[in-house]
Formats: C-alpha cells, structure tokens, sequence
C-alpha cells in the first residue's frame, strides 16, 4: 500500500500543529487559535480518509477476490463503530 498523500498530510497538519503551541506560547487571541486547531484537525480527518481509502481499494478488494472478506468487513465495521460512534 502507499500512503504518500496521507503522508504529506499529515506533515501538513503536524506544521499547523506546531504553529498552535507557538500561538498558545505568544498568548494570542482564543478564537485565532480555535480556528488553527480547527484546521488541524480537518486535516488529520483528511489523512484518516485518504488511508481507509487505500485500504479499500487494495486490501478489501484483495480480500474479495480472493473471496476471503470476512475479516475485512468486521475490521471496517469496527472501524465505522470507533468513527462514527
């Protein structure tokens, strides 16, 4: 599996990261650093998705094929329960 794009999304979000502890360091306004947070966190949510992405494109379509799928569904069932709620 590649996971480049999450990869480079994450590296994204951990700068945005870093730039909210320099914020909340340097006292600046609550909302400003709400926003910034914010934004982190649409990114890992992005990451997140670009890696369940490729896990079913590749590993559960794998798993169909070789008709072998249970696994991979309770594993995305566990996955919906932790994501969802």
């Amino acid at each position: 599996m590649k996971h480049d794009q999450a990869l480079k999304t994450l590296k994204i979000s951990k700068g945005q990261i870093e730039a909210v502890i320099k914020m909340i360091e340097e006292q600046r306004y609550c909302i400003d650093i709400s926003n910034q947070i914010q934004a982190a966190i649409a990114l890992v949510k992005k990451a997140q998705k670009e890696v369940i992405t490729e896990h079913l494109n590749h590993c559960v379509k794998e798993s169909f094929e070789q008709n072998n799928a249970t696994e991979k569904i309770k594993e995305i069932e566990y996955l919906l329960d932790k994501v969802i709620g």
